[in-house]
């Protein structure tokens, strides 16, 4: 909502200042003074007002609707920044195990809710509905355990190829060290080139 009163139009830097006085409780007289004195603040006013100063009756209407604006938006930052908090805190105490641990949980309530009997004359197609959304909620489960132990499985198996790529790769490179040696009767290559760079002056 866009709003057009006198502190509506002020710049953000001034409206954040102002909300912030109004949370600490200061008075909306002495805000409006302070306002007042800002060059400009009293350029704006003068552009636009007419040169109306700002008084308590704006400060008012701006305490009801953008200031309420701000607080809303400031308590759903703190929201978001808790949410992060608690996420990271669940994670580290579950060791990336939390879908696991929340599949148990809802299983025991299915099993739970299974047991226990329907409403004092539920009729059997009540029932049969309150059965299948149980039955859905338990086929979604075991597809998402089933998922994740298909992304594990494949996981496994891609750390398996690598590691036996590289021991091949490794016994590839033995075997080529090898031959070179056999070809040149066990010596190392190096000592061969030496000895025939010191034959070339001989």
């Amino acid at each position: 909502m866009t709003r057009k009163g006198k502190i509506a139009r002020l710049p953000h830097p001034i409206r954040e200042q102002i909300n912030l006085r109004l949370q600490n409780g200061e008075m909306a007289i002495h805000i409006a003074q302070w306002l007042n004195s800002l060059p400009e603040v009293t350029v704006m006013l003068a552009a636009e007002f007419d040169g109306q100063p700002i008084n308590q009756i704006n400060l008012c209407h701006w305490k009801l609707g953008g200031y309420r604006d701000w607080q809303a938006q400031q308590e759903a930052l703190q929201a978001v920044h808790r949410f992060g908090a608690d996420a990271a805190e669940i994670s580290n105490a579950t060791g990336d195990k939390l879908a696991d641990q929340l599949a148990v949980c809802l299983m025991a309530r299915i099993a739970v809710a299974l047991q226990k009997p329907g409403p004092e004359g539920e009729d059997p197609v009540a029932q049969l509905q309150r059965l299948r959304l149980l039955f859905a909620d338990f086929v979604a489960l075991r597809k998402a355990d089933h998922n994740a132990q298909w992304l594990r499985l494949e996981r496994e198996k891609l750390d398996l190829r690598f590691k036996k790529g590289k021991a091949e790769e490794a016994a590839r490179q033995r075997e080529i060290e090898n031959l070179k040696n056999s070809q040149n009767g066990g010596v190392p290559t190096e000592v061969l080139d030496w000895v025939k760079e010191e034959f070339k002056f001989l």
